[in-house]
C-alpha cells in the first residue's frame, strides 16, 4: 500500500567509475539509477541506503547537467546491443570513443538474465537530443541510427526500437517507419538505413510512441491518444487497450513480467499481463494509481526489477519522471 502523504526524499551517491571495470564495479553500474558521461569520464549514481517501500519518495541528487545520460542498455544480438544517450551529437561521439566505452557495456551484458533483459537508467536532461547507437563489441563500432533514408530523403527519427532484425522509428510527422538491419550498416559510415512507412499503422492517426512488447521479437505497441495498439512486424494488428478517456496522452510503457506500467498526461496505469510467445496479452482492465501526488504529467514510469537495489524479492519498487523531471520513487 501507498502511504498518502508529502513526499520524502530519498538521496543517492555518486562515484567516478575508475579505468579498472572490476567485476564488483560492474555490478554497481547494473544496478544503478543513472549512468553518464561527463568530464570524459563514465559516472554513475546508486540509492546511499535501500529505499524504505510503500512510501512515495523525491528522489534528490540526479545529475542533470551532464555531457551525456544513458537511458538504456539492451542486448539485441551476438555482442550486439542497442544503447540510448541524451545528449549534444558530438559529445554522444566522445563518449563513444572513449577507451573504457565497449568494456563497459561488455560488463552490462554479464548481469542480463532471462529476468533482467536490459538495463535501464534514468536521466533529467530537459531538451537535450536522444540518440539511438548500435553497438557491436566484435568490432568495437558503433553506428547512430537515428537519420534514415525514406523514399530517397534523410529523415530524423525519435523513439527507434530493434526487433530482431527490424529497426522501427517515428518520423517528426509521427509516422511509423520500418527498415531491415544489415551489417553493412556498421561498416559504411555514410550509409544510411532505408526505411518504408508502415501504412496500416500510420492509418491509426499520430503516432506518439512506440514500445516493444516482452518476449518478442515481432510484435511492438504503438499509441494514439489514449489508446495502446499492439501490431506484429507485417503491420497486422493483434490487439489494443484504450485508457481512461481525461487521459490525452501515453508516454511511456514498461513491463516486469506480471504486469505493465504507463506514464500518462493524467497520472500512472497499471494492467496485468501474461507473456507468451511473441506477444502479450491483457489480463485485466487498465487500472489508475490514486494518489495525489501522482495526479500529474508524467514522462516516464520504470519497474526497479533487480531485488538487489530494493533488498527484497521480487523487487517491487517504481521510478516515475514527472514532465518537469522530477523523480519520484515507491
Amino acid at each position: 500500500m501507498i502511504r498518502t502523504k508529502d513526499p520524502g526524499a530519498v538521496t543517492v551517491q555518486t562515484n567516478v567509475v575508475p579505468d579498472d571495470l572490476t567485476p564488483e564495479i560492474i555490478e554497481e553500474i547494473a544496478r544503478g539509477i543513472a549512468l553518464y558521461y561527463k568530464n570524459n569520464r563514465f559516472i554513475c549514481q546508486t540509492f546511499f541506503t535501500q529505499p524504505v517501500l510503500g512510501e512515495i519518495q523525491m528522489v534528490d541528487g540526479l545529475e542533470t547537467r551532464a555531457d551525456v545520460h544513458i537511458r538504456s542498455i539492451q542486448m539485441v544480438g551476438p555482442n550486439l546491443f542497442h544503447v540510448l544517450a541524451t545528449g549534444e551529437e558530438k559529445k554522444v561521439h566522445t563518449m563513444c570513443r572513449d577507451k573504457i566505452f565497449y568494456d563497459l557495456i561488455r560488463g552490462i551484458e554479464t548481469t542480463l538474465t532471462p529476468d533482467i533483459r536490459s538495463r535501464r537508467y534514468l536521466d533529467t536532461a530537459n531538451g537535450d537530443k536522444r540518440w539511438n547507437m548500435l553497438v557491436s563489441l566484435d568490432k568495437k563500432k558503433y553506428r547512430l541510427l537515428n537519420e534514415v533514408e525514406l523514399d530517397g530523403k534523410k529523415v530524423w527519427l525519435r523513439n527507434i526500437i530493434i526487433l530482431g532484425n527490424r529497426l522501427l522509428g517515428i518520423t517528426e510527422d509521427h509516422k511509423v517507419v520500418i527498415g531491415r538491419l544489415r551489417p553493412e550498416i556498421l561498416e559504411k559510415e555514410d550509409s544510411k538505413l532505408p526505411v518504408q512507412l508502415m501504412e496500416t499503422v500510420n492509418k491509426l492517426g499520430k503516432i506518439r510512441l512506440l514500445a516493444k512488447a516482452p518476449n518478442s521479437e515481432d510484435t511492438f505497441l504503438v499509441t494514439v491518444d489514449n489508446t495502446i495498439y499492439q501490431f506484429n512486424i507485417w503491420g497486422e494488428i493483434l490487439h489494443f487497450n484504450t485508457l481512461d478517456d481525461d487521459v490525452k496522452q501515453i508516454n511511456s510503457i514498461t513491463f516486469n513480467h506480471t504486469r505493465s506500467i504507463m506514464a500518462t498526461t493524467n497520472g500512472l496505469y497499471e494492467m496485468d499481463v501474461r507473456e507468451m510467445p511473441n506477444m502479450v496479452r491483457a489480463t485485466s482492465m487498465p487500472r489508475q494509481i490514486v494518489d495525489p501526488n501522482l495526479k500529474q504529467n508524467f514522462q516516464l514510469a520504470l519497474y526497479v526489477e533487480d531485488p538487489y537495489m530494493l533488498g527484497v524479492n521480487p523487487a517491487l519498487g517504481i521510478f516515475a519522471k514527472t514532465e518537469k523531471d522530477k523523480v519520484l520513487f515507491f
